[in-house]
């Protein structure tokens, strides 16, 4: 078996993608948002995390998160939040499909893919790159016309501070042109 070896630095920004079990689109629903935002401030008040950008889409999620200096540990945020968020999700009465024995020795439920993807960001650069990509991802995937008809995501926070006009988004930014997020 593999061992994946996560960047794991204290105070650092990191980019990260969480997918549903088998794509399943049910993450911009209301009782799952509810579950979500739920699942998320409980982690967030026990350990603090800065949440600079955010989209959920129907079946995968993009956010970047500063941790804290002197705490390089996003591996159990995410346990707890997708923890907390299964617990409810399957608690209020949602079918989920059948696991597979793998899944069933380890007791795992099927509302999320094992793993997430992380990327550590190394300057300002790539950290900008990332805003654009986690905004533009709504236009990309076909949800939106443009990034400001989403309603799931931070892009409105990003017009307020004034680094986006309204009307960002409704054709692939030049900086991600030929680009897709390092997902090591």
């Amino acid at each position: 078996m593999s061992r994946y070896r996560r960047a794991r630095v204290s105070g650092a920004v990191y980019f990260f993608t969480l997918v549903t079990f088998d794509r399943r689109p049910f993450l911009v629903e209301p009782e799952s948002r509810r579950l979500l935002r739920q699942a998320w401030q409980l982690t967030h008040a026990e350990r603090p995390f800065e949440s600079l950008a955010l989209v959920l889409l129907p079946d995968h999620m993009h956010c970047l998160w500063q941790l804290p200096e002197g705490d390089g540990d996003f591996s159990t945020r995410w346990r707890l939040i997708k923890g907390r968020f299964t617990v409810g999700y399957a608690g209020a009465g949602h079918g989920l499909p059948r696991s597979g024995p793998s899944r069933a020795r380890r007791g795992e439920q099927t509302v999320w893919q094992r793993r997430f993807w992380e990327h550590l960001i190394r300057d300002e650069e790539d950290l900008k790159r990332h805003v654009d990509y986690i905004h533009y991802n709504p236009v990309k995937h076909g949800h939106a016309q443009r990034a400001a008809d989403w309603p799931y995501s931070t892009f409105p926070k990003y017009v307020s501070l004034g680094e986006y006009s309204p009307a960002w988004g409704t054709v692939e930014p030049e900086s991600l042109r030929g680009w897709e997020p390092d997902v090591e």
